[in-house]
């Protein structure tokens, strides 16, 4: 009988084009940790799973790892003979709170399932209530390489930052409260606005509010810039204001404490799973008490404690090396 030839196992990171950017560390980092042969994989159909597919051709050593539990991924899920492959999904927030996508994910042929908080581990239960009787689910916090956070030398405090999607889950409207409150005790409040676009109704009614409460002048406007330029964007801010009403994790908010920015955190569900009460605020007035109080590199050892890249990769490869769930394909 012919043995097959030794070789290291292969994980295909199967991925979306437009949602690859949380990915980008794990797949450089995990050959070195794991001793698998990892390769990122675009797939929009099943003939680009298929290549992924013919280079895991190793079942019983190789596993598929798709990034996002978002379409086409459930449908290719679905159609997909996986021939005893390992497949694995991770989740992110949107998936779970504002689609039906875990739901309708077939996840009797999943044996691992990754989220990166204990809020979403309870959302994906409520959203597939049997997947525990087919896959283990897995919480791996998310990481921050300190390599790319070079602590800030020039601390601003009048300046405060803002991120992300111009959205409603977002709340930027809060952003322009909290700064008009700031401004009635020192006018050298100002905001900046890191945004690649979002919905209307929340674009529309951030500037028309900014106009009512006359602080077009304190609002600046710093557009989109690339995930390698972020670090320098926080570190030229004071404190980074989060207002989003839910996060499954909140990257931005870890990037801003990394290179030594205070944060100023609303109080939104799961929350307290990574951030220290002392960061976080219910009302307008304890978010301007945390701004005005604010200090610089208060919680960069919180990051590299609890959310360094190298504790996220470490709980991976554990995933990986951890024995295989027979399933049906």
């Amino acid at each position: 009988m012919n043995e097959l030839p030794l070789r290291r196992p292969r994980l295909a990171f199967l991925l979306i084009r437009s949602l690859d950017h949380f990915a980008q560390d794990l797949i450089a980092a995990l050959p070195e940790e794991t001793g698998w042969d990892v390769r990122p994989f675009h797939v929009a159909n099943l003939a680009d799973l298929d290549a992924a597919l013919a280079w895991t051709d190793r079942p019983d050593l190789d596993a598929l790892w798709f990034e996002f539990c978002w379409p086409p991924f459930p449908r290719l899920i679905a159609e997909t003979d996986f021939a005893g492959r390992r497949v694995i999904v991770r989740v992110h927030r949107i998936e779970a709170m504002e689609t039906p996508h875990v739901a309708q994910t077939p996840w009797h042929k999943v044996q691992d399932v990754i989220v990166v908080s204990a809020d979403m581990a309870a959302r994906v239960r409520h959203a597939a209530p049997g997947l525990d009787r087919s896959t283990r689910l897995h919480c791996v916090h998310n990481g921050l390489d300190p390599r790319r956070f070079a602590p800030l030398l020039n601390w601003s405090p009048f300046r405060i930052g803002w991120c992300g999607l111009m959205t409603l889950r977002k709340n930027p409207m809060l952003a322009l409260q909290v700064l008009f409150n700031l401004r009635v005790a020192d006018e050298r409040y100002h905001l900046h606005v890191c945004s690649n676009g979002g919905e209307t109704l929340a674009i529309d009614s951030f500037f028309h509010l900014a106009r009512h409460l006359d602080l077009i002048d304190a609002v600046h406007i710093d557009g989109t810039l690339p995930q390698h330029a972020m670090p320098d964007w926080h570190a030229r801010n004071g404190v980074l204001l989060h207002t989003s009403l839910h996060e499954s994790f909140g990257y931005a908010i870890a990037e801003a404490a990394a290179v030594g920015c205070d944060i100023a955190v609303l109080e939104h569900m799961g929350a307290a799973e990574f951030w220290p009460e002392a960061t976080r605020y219910g009302t307008v007035d304890e978010a301007v008490w945390l701004i005005r109080n604010a200090a610089p590199h208060r919680w960069r050892n919180h990051i590299a404690q609890h959310f360094s890249l190298a504790r996220q990769i470490a709980a991976t490869a554990a995933l990986l090396r951890a024995p295989v769930l027979a399933h049906a394909s």
